[in-house]
């Protein structure tokens, strides 16, 4: 009891050490990431071909590169640094008292482009824009002002990436229909421009023409970064993926359907990876802040409102998981959006959250876990970015990660060629 009780204590702040480590680590990094990278490759995709899905960050990027001077690929990494920086203040405030600083930094929440290198990615930059259009809505602004507002920032957020419209969307309407300030129909129709710029998105998915145009128009930065490179004049990663659709993209979710990867099925790991973060989302939730603790029936209230929160963002953010199979960051925005929803609230007094949330206590009450959820656990979890195997998943945890940084740094192979002649799996 006593060890348990020393290493739930000392957890926190060794979570809080490894994360800020492998941030630094990953920003440093991503100073000579160019054209072979898919995070620097996607935020970077412009209107140079035309109009094209997920083209908006990149234009505005290159725009403001040619008015200051500075190369784009630095500008992305000081965007994705002040909007990384914008979340851990808002989630660190925002969520003292009700949930513990080691959920927020762990693989689950704002660990997983920590630990598996997507920060320098729109994902961070669009939960950025849900928390405003959330913000937005709170406010006592007039109605035509919030829809004006929200629309706009939905729009940029769409632009840059049309996945919004699955967790951002979908949060910002439930936001709106149980305040019981209009209907479900008066509340869709506010935002439909948002659903239109969706469906414009979706149709210009761009082609192989359009990824050409936009490559050549990065041709000299990939150069500045990559000198030797000479596979430049050629798109790649998140570029050449223009040209799919869901139809034709090799990388839909269902594929993995019938993977197994070194005995395990993909699948049933995914959903257990799912299923840990809402038990450890859940029985981590703290009982009041340092100076006053809440009754246990308060605590309880709140984890039925959190498991609300929590499925129905991940029902909204599933077509995801079938469109493509980067299970990671699906993960990574269903906690972070469903977070972000629960500290900014719903209208709980609304009588279906009420009936709904005494269920939910209900089904708490008749859950019993075979272990103790503890602290300590999290430094041993992991989320892989996608294709998960017992290697990924083991460079994915906090330690895992170092230990792979470390060994590419002095030894310049990763922790799977270290691990796989020792352990002999056979896939």
């Amino acid at each position: 009891m006593k060890v348990t009780k020393l290493l739930n204590l000392i957890s926190s702040p060794l979570m809080i050490i490894l994360f800020c480590v492998a941030a630094c680590e990953q920003f440093y990094q991503s100073l000579s990431w160019g054209h072979n990278n898919w995070c620097i490759n996607e935020c970077l995709i412009n209107y140079a071909g035309g109009f094209v899905r997920r083209g908006f960050f990149g234009q505005l990027v290159l725009n403001l590169s040619e008015i200051i001077g500075v190369s784009a690929n630095i500008i992305v990494i000081v965007l994705c640094l002040i909007i990384f920086l914008a979340l851990i203040a808002f989630f660190c405030l925002k969520a003292s008292g009700r949930i513990p600083a080691i959920i927020i930094f762990s693989p689950i929440v704002l660990g997983a482009p920590t630990f598996q290198d997507f920060l320098i990615r729109k994902d961070t930059l669009c939960i950025g824009l849900l928390i405003a259009c959330l913000f937005v809505e709170k406010s006592k602004s007039g109605l035509w002002i919030r829809n004006l507002l929200i629309n706009i920032i939905g729009i940029v957020a769409i632009l840059c990436h049309e996945g919004f419209i699955f967790y951002g969307f979908s949060a910002i309407l439930a936001v709106r229909y149980f305040s019981a300030k209009e209907s479900i129909y008066k509340s869709i129709a506010g935002f439909s421009p948002m659903t239109l710029t969706f469906l414009l998105s979706s149709y210009f998915h761009g082609n192989e023409s359009t990824a050409d145009a936009i490559n050549t128009s990065l041709v000299k930065l990939w150069h500045h970064i990559e000198p030797n490179n000479l596979d430049i004049y050629h798109p790649s990663c998140a570029i050449y993926s223009l040209k799919y659709n869901f139809i034709n993209c090799p990388w839909n979710g269902y594929s993995l359907l019938w993977e197994i990867n070194y005995h395990v099925y993909t699948p049933l790991a995914w959903a257990a990876t799912i299923l840990l973060c809402f038990i450890y989302l859940l029985s981590t939730m703290q009982s009041g802040g340092k100076n006053h603790t809440l009754p246990s029936s308060t605590v309880e209230i709140e984890r039925g409102r959190f498991s609300i929160v929590l499925l129905l963002q991940l029902l909204f953010i599933f077509p995801l998981f079938i469109i493509g199979w980067d299970y990671g960051r699906w993960i990574f925005l269903w906690t972070s959006s469903a977070m972000a929803l629960y500290l900014m609230e719903l209208n709980w007094a609304n009588p279906l959250l009420e009936r709904a949330t005494q269920k939910v206590i209900r089904c708490h009450q008749m859950i019993r876990l075979p272990w103790v959820p503890q602290k300590w656990h999290l430094l041993f979890f992991g989320i892989p970015l996608c294709s998960w195997s017992v290697f990924s998943y083991l460079q994915a945890t906090p330690f895992g990660y170092q230990a792979d940084y470390f060994i590419k740094l002095f030894f310049h192979k990763s922790l799977f060629e270290t691990i796989y002649p020792f352990v002999k799996l056979q896939g």
